[in-house]
């Protein structure tokens, strides 16, 4: 999603547990990237959304998870779009929506070696994308 003023279009967040990340699998009936790895939750800003309001919301529709401390982290431009970038602290507990297959834990070098969502990718640094 590109706009002309060139403004934040998603909101990403990464989860931070005792031992690492945390990644989203897309559930395997997705019609975007079925099965591969993502960012733990996010998605597009809906119009008059605020990025954090989107992370937020983000967090509630994949995960089923509300009240966790966001901390801004920066904005990147991933995958052709200008995203948000948010870390929070693993939640105890959480109901995955229906565009999520699981949430698992995994270090950033075995992730490199997973089939990815392009946005995860590039910002690995994986310039082939997913499954590169």
């Amino acid at each position: 999603m590109r706009n002309a003023d060139d403004a934040v279009t998603s909101a990403l967040v990464l989860l931070i547990g005792r031992n690492g990340y945390w990644w989203q699998r897309r559930a395997w009936d997705d019609d975007s990237h079925p099965g591969c790895l993502d960012f733990a939750a996010g998605g597009g800003i809906e119009p008059g959304e605020t990025p954090l309001a989107a992370a937020e919301r983000e967090l509630a529709e994949e995960l089923g998870v509300s009240g966790l401390p966001l901390r801004a982290v920066g904005e990147m431009r991933l995958g052709g779009e200008r995203c948000a970038l948010y870390q929070a602290p693993l939640p105890e507990s959480w109901r995955l929506g229906p565009e999520v297959a699981e949430l698992l834990p995994m270090p950033l070098k075995t992730l490199r070696e997973q089939a990815l969502h392009p946005q995860l990718a590039d910002w690995l640094g994986k310039a082939d994308g997913p499954g590169a």
